[in-house]
C-alpha cells in the first residue's frame, strides 16, 4: 500500500513539539548537542521524500512507513554517530528520542528490515549497492 503521507513539514514540526513536551518536560535535560540537531532537523524540510518516492511502493499490502521519516531517522544516525542500521533500529526502540525526531511515535518504530528496504527503494536501480562485508583475496600471479 501506498504510504500515508503524515502531512507537511509543519506536521512534523508540531509533532515533535508535542512529543518533546510530553517525554522531555525540562528542556535542560538534553545537551546543547543534542538541542543543535534537533535545530538543524527542525528546519530540514524532507516532504518532497514522499513524494518523489510515491511510485516505489505497491498500491497494495500493509502501509509502509513515511518516506520521509525513513529518510530523516537515517540522516539523524549519521548525526548521533550511530553507524549501523541495526544498532539504529535497536536505538529508536529504547531511547524515545530519536524516535521522536525522525518523526515515529516512540512504541512503534521500524526494525532493521524497514531500513533495508527504504534504502533499496531509494537507490533506485538495478544493480546492486550493498558490498559483501567479505571481500575475496586478490589472486598474485
Amino acid at each position: 500500500m501506498l504510504p500515508v503521507n503524515c502531512g507537511s513539514h509543519a506536521d512534523y514540526q508540531h509533532f515533535v513539539v508535542t512529543n518533546l513536551r510530553k517525554y522531555y518536560p525540562v528542556p535542560d535535560a538534553l545537551a546543547r548537542s543534542t538541542w543543535d540537531i534537533i535545530e538543524h532537523f527542525w528546519n530540514i524540510d524532507l516532504s518532497f521524500t514522499d513524494t518523489f518516492m510515491a511510485d516505489k511502493y505497491s498500491k497494495f499490502g500493509p502501509a509502509p512507513r513515511t518516506p520521509s521519516s525513513m529518510q530523516r531517522s537515517y540522516l539523524l544516525s549519521i548525526d548521533f554517530k550511530v553507524t549501523s542500521i541495526t544498532e539504529w533500529a535497536a536505538q529508536l526502540k529504547i531511547n524515545p528520542l530519536y524516535a521522536i525526531l525522525s518523526g515515529f511515535e516512540p512504541d512503534n518504530t521500524p526494525g532493521v528490515g524497514t531500513f533495508y528496504d527504504f534504502i533499496n527503494r531509494l537507490w533506485n536501480s538495478d544493480d546492486d549497492h550493498m558490498s559483501p562485508h567479505i571481500h575475496p583475496l586478490a589472486s598474485h600471479k
